[in-house]
């Protein structure tokens, strides 16, 4: 196995972190922009049993009107559901597997090509009836692959770097995945929104084979450059019948650890917290303060622009401060942001309330990144060498295992409330929790 002091050289750093850059294709325009809306607008709405509005009276309708009519994106938000909740039940099953077998690299290309595959298969959903829910099982699939390889590459991270500079590559390569979803947005609204018609059609489709073909020629330096850990565990059968009482195991040491146990709580939370803002603020931005689909689309392209930087910054100040003053900092300051963003139409003057909304969602980018990077960062720190990549599993679960909570509260507090700003309030209670929850854990993995 590789040690800290046998570091790889650089070009085995980057190529390493060039994977994040290779799989964001696939989030920001399946799961969060192109397909997503495409599937939402046009393909679940061909079946009567949807309940979509036509085409006639869609075309009648504002884009925040078009946004109160969500039962196409409820089918949509379902499907990511169930196979979010799966993924999190399999990562730590997976990442046993692997640890007892040795080599990761064979577990990230395959993962990585059922994603791209699968996504491919995209390209051949037309909009009719009979794609809805070949649509759905594909979607599934290629996220369950993004999501598990995802896992394994993570496990590689203490391998390749010394344990004071894995801040500064957590961030360096989570940066790269909003710029490799940034870069792979703009490309393909190039390509749809200058077309018309069947030609748009086409545009919307052919996009699936560009990320495909992104992730997977921007993944090959990983295998190429990068070095795995010798494949000198149990055979595969043995491991794969081994996988689920190890992680067992791992779950019920991990529980025993009051530090390791809290941290992961306090991921849990405020990662709800991110997920919701994201998947509700495009309604949000658009029922609220009626912004059009062009202002939503700069909006996120800006949103990625500043969360990438972040995280690229912040990893410098993780390895000298330590990952959890930087998730508590992050914390701090997305709660002073999220309270005036999300109050703008309060006190200030309707014609720059929106400006003054985009310029806090911008400026809340800046420090979701490294939210999100120092918690890998961690994790690297804390994992024992020969448990890595099922404690990157325990990882995955503690962001995925409540997903679905946060979306769920935003929708009741709305309803019960019929105003929009106070239901997105409980993103902030998330946020506030998750800190609290934070400050009482131990920095175990800080630098000296």
């Amino acid at each position: 196995m590789t040690t800290p002091m046998q570091t790889p050289g650089r070009r085995s750093l980057w190529s390493w972190a060039l994977y994040d850059f290779a799989n964001s294709a696939f989030t920001t325009i399946v799961i969060t922009f192109i397909f997503a809306i495409y599937f939402a607008d046009t393909l679940a709405c061909t079946a009567e049993w949807t309940g979509c509005l036509s085409d006639e009276e869609q075309a009648k309708l504002s884009l925040s009107e078009r946004m109160n009519d969500p039962r196409g994106q409820a089918l949509w938000g379902y499907s990511q559901t169930f196979i979010t909740l799966l993924v999190a039940v399999l990562a730590p099953i997976f990442g046993a597997i692997s640890d007892l077998g040795g080599r990761r690299k064979p577990w990230i290309f395959t993962f990585s090509m059922i994603c791209i595959v699968c996504t491919m298969g995209l390209f051949f959903m037309r909009p009719d009836p009979m794609f809805i829910v070949p649509a759905i099982l594909l979607v599934a699939v290629a996220n369950a692959g993004f999501e598990l390889g995802i896992v394994f590459n993570n496990a590689m991270l203490p391998d390749l770097v010394s344990r004071d500079r894995v801040g500064r590559w957590s961030g360096w390569a989570w940066g790269l995945g909003y710029y490799g979803g940034l870069i792979s947005l703009v490309i393909c609204l190039v390509l749809v929104l200058g077309s018309q018609g069947e030609a748009r059609l086409n545009a919307t489709l052919s996009t699936n084979l560009i990320v495909a073909g992104w992730f997977f020629v921007f993944m090959l330096p990983l295998f190429l450059f990068t070095p795995d850990r010798p494949g000198k565990g149990l055979p595969l059968g043995q491991a794969i019948s081994k996988g689920m009482g190890s992680a067992v195991q791992t779950g019920r040491k991990i529980l025993a650890q009051p530090n390791l146990r809290m941290f992961l709580f306090a991921r849990m939370i405020f990662t709800d917290g991110i997920i919701t803002l994201f998947s509700m603020g495009v309604t949000y931005a658009a029922i609220r303060h009626n912004m059009a689909l062009e202002q939503i689309i700069m909006f996120g392209i800006l949103t990625n622009v500043t969360a990438g930087t972040g995280a690229i910054l912040f990893g410098f100040i993780d390895d000298r401060i330590g990952s959890k003053r930087v998730i508590v900092i992050s914390l701090v300051c997305l709660l002073v942001l999220g309270i005036p963003g999300l109050t703008t139409p309060y006190w200030l003057p309707e014609s720059i309330a929106t400006w003054a909304f985009l310029g806090f969602g911008a400026a809340l980018g800046v420090f979701v990144g490294p939210l999100q990077s120092a918690g890998r960062s961690f994790m690297a720190r804390l994992a024992p060498a020969d448990q890595r990549t099922e404690y990157f599993g325990f990882l995955a679960l503690s962001g995925k295992a409540t997903t679905f909570l946060g979306p769920f509260t935003v929708a009741t507090v709305t309803i019960m409330t019929g105003n929009m700003d106070i239901g997105m309030m409980p993103i902030l209670v998330f946020w506030f929790v998750g800190l609290l929850v934070m400050l009482r854990v131990k920095d175990e993995a800080a630098p000296a």
